[in-house]
């Protein structure tokens, strides 16, 4: 196997930190106390709505017959297709872990207090 050069590593270096912080992203600005508190006020439908759009995604990869074979030559094919993986990492990874992370605030705020009440009543 040869050896990649330092720059390749950088690069899948980078690669992982930005998935990562996606993902981290993705959690804070869902952590974040009025997103909680909005999410926390939402109907089992919307919530169930949610998990039904982040479970489609991967019934299409899980059902459909999906083979890529691709060849880069030039930038812009590059980074054309950096783009994709970036939407189908979004589609695959990060509405899930929307999802999962209401479904968290959701069951907790309604665990602890019962079914939400407007303010001020």
């Amino acid at each position: 196997m040869p050896e990649l050069p330092v720059a390749v590593w950088f690069a899948v270096a980078g690669a992982v930190v930005l998935l990562l912080s996606l993902c981290a992203g993705t959690a804070y600005a869902i952590l974040r106390a009025s997103t909680r508190r909005r999410v926390a006020n939402w109907s089992a439908t919307r919530l169930l709505a949610l998990a039904g759009a982040a479970t489609v995604p991967w019934l299409f990869v899980w059902l459909a017959p999906i083979h890529f074979e691709v060849a880069i030559h030039g930038v812009g094919p590059l980074i054309g297709w950096v783009l994709v993986a970036l939407l189908a990492f979004a589609l695959l990874v990060l509405l899930p872990l929307a999802a999962l992370v209401c479904a968290m605030v959701w069951g907790l705020a309604r665990g602890g207090r019962g079914s939400p009440t407007p303010p001020g009543s």
